[in-house]
């Protein structure tokens, strides 16, 4: 009797034990993972002509000349230009050797004044702001003509016409600050978007985690930033199920693109040093650091979950991410992509009586596809004539005008405001893991028969004896 009692002693501990396991089996899991992008984007404007140079031009002849300026990089721009005339020849290295005593008014330029206004410092300011991608809507000049005063002293000589062009970042404040000149005074009225896109993380109603939607970045707002400045982004969290959750947000090392090792290091800089985050509920903050989630330093990290709350069906609430650029990048950070991986996680809440729920959702591919294109900056345009350099940015190179005229268009990659930095960050939703309960309760049923068919054994050893 003893034996038999010891025996119900076993079985019963073992069965505990069992249920004990089957209760933790019923929690479950969910996780998507987002691989935001940081990626430095480029400011360049460049010269665009439309000209043939002719063989030789008479006095009161028309040459057609288009002078237009291009946008070609991720930020909109205020343009001018300043235009040289020189007369000359070219020696027989093939040097230019100006003549200063042919008059330069011998040439004789028509100008655009609907779209460009000339000012006193001698420069033709464009009177709109330039869009990224964009063209000038008209040029600022058209055609010129060697004026009909013009004597022999002018025959055979070489002419050119030199246009230097500046260019800065469409901010408020910029023209002001750096060329001296109010935008209202040349007719620019600039309001660039202010509006704010909201971005989500939602548990939906077949219990999956649903980050960004499909045309939507994560970060959707963190675009075009100079350094020193600070934007915000404003995710919404959300539950759309029928169970009580538990949400948190992580952050893991992604993999990079295959860059050159000066450049990794660089992009290690950006993830580690120079790009910041503050991620905050309310007036709480759950993270201040680096938007790498400062994995591998002391101090304040998002190595481990970061407990975003707890949602009962329906509810929701917001968090604000503001990111900030140091002020002390510089032109090498241009064209760069720095990744960061987030993952952001669901599970059953602790006031959530339905343990058995399952949270279904099937486990994704792990590949990252958002790579993102690194933007080539070409240099493009028609470099001509005798190019002089203009501009003193505080950030980068100083844009190189090209001379133009009868020997073509130059280029300025950064005007006088210099070449600045910018990023932005986006997210594409990737999936995570999730805890596929049908699985582990069949793995349950499998140790209870187990359990089972060893206690009829035991039972009957004993009952043997």
């Amino acid at each position: 009797m003893k034996k038999h009692k010891c025996t119900s002693i076993c079985i019963t501990v073992v069965a505990v034990l069992l249920l004990a396991c089957g209760t933790a089996l019923a929690a479950w899991n969910v996780s998507e993972y987002a691989v935001n992008l940081l990626s430095m984007s480029f400011y360049k404007n460049s010269i665009q002509e439309n000209y043939v140079r002719p063989d030789h031009v008479d006095p009161g002849q028309k040459v057609v000349k288009e002078v237009n300026i291009k946008n070609e990089g991720t930020v909109d721009s205020f343009v001018r230009i300043k235009i040289g005339r020189v007369f000359g020849s070219i020696s027989e290295t093939g040097q230019f050797l100006e003549n200063r005593e042919l008059d330069p008014e011998m040439i004789e330029i028509h100008y655009n004044t609907d779209l460009w206004k000339l000012c006193e410092d001698g420069y033709w300011y464009y009177k709109d702001v330039l869009p990224a991608g964009k063209t000038t809507k008209k040029p600022l000049m058209d055609s010129y003509y060697l004026s009909e005063k013009a004597d022999n002293r002018y025959k055979n000589k070489e002419a050119r016409i030199i246009v230097n062009l500046e260019s800065i970042q469409a901010e408020s404040g910029e023209m002001k600050a750096i060329w001296g000149k109010n935008e209202k005074d040349l007719g620019i009225t600039y309001q660039p978007c202010t509006c704010e896109v909201v971005t989500s993380v939602i548990f939906d109603k077949n219990h999956k985690l649903i980050i960004g939607g499909e045309k939507t970045d994560l970060f959707a707002n963190f675009k075009n930033l100079q350094p020193g400045c600070t934007r915000s982004q404003t995710i919404r969290l959300a539950n759309n199920s029928d169970l009580n959750i538990k949400m948190s947000l992580r952050a893991e090392a992604a993999k990079q693109n295959k860059y050159s090792k000066k450049n990794l290091e660089l992009i290690r800089k950006l993830l580690t040093s120079y790009a910041k985050i503050e991620i905050l509920e309310n007036n709480k903050v759950l993270y201040h650091g680096t938007v790498d989630g400062n994995l591998t330093k002391k101090g304040w990290s998002m190595k481990k979950d970061i407990s975003l709350g707890e949602f009962k069906p329906g509810a929701g609430k917001n968090l604000i991410v503001k990111l900030s650029l140091s002020e002390e990048m510089d032109n090498e950070y241009r064209e760069l992509l720095g990744k960061v991986k987030w993952v952001f996680s669901a599970s059953q809440a602790s006031s959530d009586s339905s343990s058995g729920q399952n949270g279904n959702g099937d486990r994704g591919h792990n590949d990252d596809e958002n790579n993102g294109d690194d933007g080539n900056n070409g240099n493009n345009g028609n470099n001509g004539g005798s190019g002089n350099k203009s501009g003193n940015g505080k950030y980068g190179e100083n844009g190189n005008s090209g001379g133009s005229g009868y020997n073509g268009g130059g280029e300025s990659l950064n005007g006088a405001a210099g070449e600045k930095v910018y990023a932005t960050a986006s997210a594409s939703p990737k999936t995570g893991d999730n805890t596929n309960l049908l699985a582990r309760w069949f793995a349950l049923f499998a140790a209870a028969v187990v359990l089972a068919v060893t206690a009829r054994k035991l039972y009957r050893k004993e009952k043997d004896r």
